[in-house]
């Protein structure tokens, strides 16, 4: 596989491991006001101050190989404290970052070392919205409730989008070429949505998203799973001795890496 499409790829898994995810449609329950659930869902998203997230990212490539991710993120967001791990599935690639006191500490994969650099406010900022899935998700289904089903199912409002709904997949194309480039010939379809909201505390429960697509003529189908679990019960993030005490690099460092 070319390394630019890998880069794609992986693209693709980092943007809805952060955002998004999918499954079927069900009939569902009309006495049940869709809107009201998806604000409170945004409501009780705006006071979570903890909490941790699991993702699975999955894609099978047609007549190739299968790329699979597990993100591990736990997050404080006052005082600022994140730890994330990153997986790759059937590989010895595993990489771990905290941000704590204004640092981020990153391992890396060749020798297990750690390395720092200061991380500014504005970009901490940035990293707080990682537990936001459901504000996003509620700008994307706000104008479509037509196109969504909602049932109760035990102790939960279960939301879902029928297969191959446009809306979805114009989503889809618009946020994945802007973040991995308009020029990019990437066909999205056949998109699934399942997103699991607590009733009790209209807390999201689980996200699903699943959809096809065609990225450089390579034909693949796209899934991510996320669950949230400890929501306002994360108390600390505790940075290892090793890493508190690595060497300090510069982001023009980072990018050199990142970007190789």
């Amino acid at each position: 596989m070319k390394k630019s499409l890998k880069k794609i790829l992986f693209t693709i898994l980092t943007v809805f491991a952060v955002f998004f995810v999918v499954a079927c449609g069900n009939k569902e329950d009309a006495k049940i006001n869709k809107e009201e659930v998806l604000q409170k869902n945004v409501e009780a998203t705006n006071n979570i101050k903890s909490g941790n997230k699991l993702v699975t990212a999955k894609i099978e490539i047609k007549g190739g190989q299968t790329i699979e991710y597990i993100f591990d993120i736990s997050l404080i967001k006052d005082p600022f404290a994140l730890k994330t791990i990153l997986e790759a599935k059937g590989e010895d690639a595993k990489i771990t970052t905290f941000i704590k006191d204004g640092v981020m500490y990153a391992s890396n994969l060749e020798d297990n070392s750690w390395q720092k650099l200061d991380v500014s406010e504005e970009d901490m900022n940035k990293f707080k919205v990682i537990l936001n899935d459901s504000i996003e998700i509620y700008e994307v289904l706000k104008d479509n409730l037509d196109k969504i089903s909602i049932k109760e199912d035990g102790g939960n409002y279960i939301i879902s989008a029928a297969k191959n709904s446009d809306f979805l997949n114009e989503y889809l194309k618009s946020s994945l070429s802007d973040t991995i480039g308009q020029n990019t010939d990437l066909k999205p379809n056949n998109a699934t949505l399942e997103y699991i909201i607590d009733k009790e505390t209209y807390f999201t429960k689980s996200l699903v998203l699943t959809f096809d697509a065609e990225v450089q003529g390579q034909k693949l189908k796209a899934k991510t799973e996320t669950t949230f679990s400890n929501i306002n019960s994360v108390e600390e993030i505790t940075v290892p001795e090793e890493a508190l005490n690595s060497n300090r690099m510069n982001w023009r460092h980072v990018d050199s890496i990142t970007s190789s």
